[in-house]
């Protein structure tokens, strides 16, 4: 009952295909996905003087067409999700579309529209219609939903590839670049908050800059303070006991066994809406998330960080996923497409305000995903655990009781 990230060759490299494949003319041709620059160029005065401060997009560019694509989305489905999101908006309000990939062109009162594209489709970690969900801790404006300007606090200058690099998709708050998503999230949940709070976070206009601050519904958890080496989700280190992580293996690493990695806060919390208060995950492939060292393929050979996902490895050499994880009434191989596909669209759900013994079950399912088990499944997703969910430790607490962030058994 295991579930590897196999990658065949021993070296992981990217491919960047821009700018040196096909007919140099960037309109026309499809280079693909370049990982050595951004797939969205940010506006500046100076990279688009002629332009600068103008608000009809469709004035210059009647004929635009995008080279680029992402990992399910190829070129001409990215084209006409943008030219849906364009006629949605009608003429005069095109800049609040293109605003989002491109920044505000130095246009003022202007709201980069995220969600015009993101709301339309189903990403690991992005549900669709999302923006229509109840309210989240991620709330930054309070104003009662996740909205265009609450994505604008997180990313600044994302590149819009389809791949989540770290260093170029996460905003840098505070001035340094997140290395992972823990770079990201610990900045507000930690006692550094308090020298935040009162300081400018989202960037509106794309220009690299925070520019407006932001009013989250309540401040932050703390987490770092119980972040400590009893937390073994936290760090590596597993002091002793039977091996209670799936293995995965990448050359070099070894992640959920004994000597685990530290995981990725976004393997168990969905960061944009979930359908509880806790932004708890709601699909097991979710937890498939693994941070890897790339070297791009260009003049810089440079190396930097991104999260491997079911919908991105298509764009990593050789990598898939291998192994057989088996549930209460049947085993999944995930080498096989079909069984890959049930597997990571298994249900992960919470009950919340509800007895201890729904809470205890409903939890038991983000726990499975992870973790092994020979006879006990979660009754709601069928995968196993090692422990009998009915009668482990105290029956009368939820699982929270114990397993907390810094209890030392989380």
């Amino acid at each position: 009952m295991k579930r590897f990230l196999i990658l065949a060759g021993g070296l992981l490299i990217i491919s960047g295909c821009g700018g040196g494949l096909g007919d140099p003319d960037p309109h026309y041709s499809d280079f693909g996905t370049d990982f050595a620059k951004r797939g969205a160029t940010y506006l500046t005065k100076s990279n688009h003087s002629d332009g600068w401060g103008k608000d009809n997009c469709l004035g210059c560019h009647q004929n635009f067409k995008h080279t680029m694509g992402t990992p399910n989305t190829p070129p001409d489905k990215y084209q006409d999700l943008i030219e849906r999101a364009l006629g949605s908006r009608g003429s005069s309000n095109v800049i609040e579309v293109c605003s989002a990939c491109h920044g505000t062109n130095g246009v003022s009162g202007v709201n980069r529209r995220c969600t015009v594209c993101h709301d339309q489709f189903e990403k690991v970690h992005y549900y669709k219609g999302t923006s229509g969900r109840k309210a989240s801790l991620h709330d930054f404006n309070n104003n009662g939903k996740i909205d265009d300007f609450d994505c604008t606090v997180c990313h600044w200058q994302p590149d819009m590839d389809g791949i989540v690099e770290t260093d170029t998709d996460l905003a840098p708050i505070g001035g340094f670049r997140p290395r992972s998503t823990a770079d990201l999230c610990l900045t507000c949940h930690s006692n550094n908050w308090n020298s935040l709070k009162g300081k400018e976070l989202a960037d509106t206009n794309g220009d690299g800059r925070e520019d407006t601050k932001i009013t989250p519904p309540e401040n932050p958890s703390d987490i770092t303070t119980h972040w400590n080496n009893d937390d073994f989700h936290g760090k590596q280190e597993y002091k002793s006991g039977d091996r209670t992580f799936k293995d995965v293996n990448l050359p070099g690493q070894s992640l959920f066994h004994t000597e685990h990695e530290a995981l990725e806060c976004s393997q168990c919390h969905n960061p944009h809406a979930s359908n509880n208060d806790k932004l708890i995950i709601e699909k097991v492939g979710e937890t498939l998330l693994v941070r890897k060292a790339i070297t791009q393929v260009d003049n810089t050979e440079s190396t930097k960080y991104a999260l491997i996902d079911p919908m991105s490895i298509k764009y990593f050499k050789d990598l898939k996923f291998s192994g057989i994880i088996e549930a209460e009434n049947r085993t999944y191989d995930l080498e096989n497409p079909t069984d890959f596909r049930d597997y990571t669209s298994l249900p992960i759900e919470t009950a919340e305000n509800g007895t201890v013994r729904e809470e205890r079950f409903h939890m038991s399912s983000l726990c499975a995903a992870c973790h092994d088990g020979i006879i006990d499944y979660s009754p709601i997703n069928g995968l196993g655990l090692p422990i009998d969910i009915e009668n482990h430790g105290n029956a009368t607490a939820t699982c929270t009781t114990c397993h907390s962030h810094g209890s030392g058994r989380f």
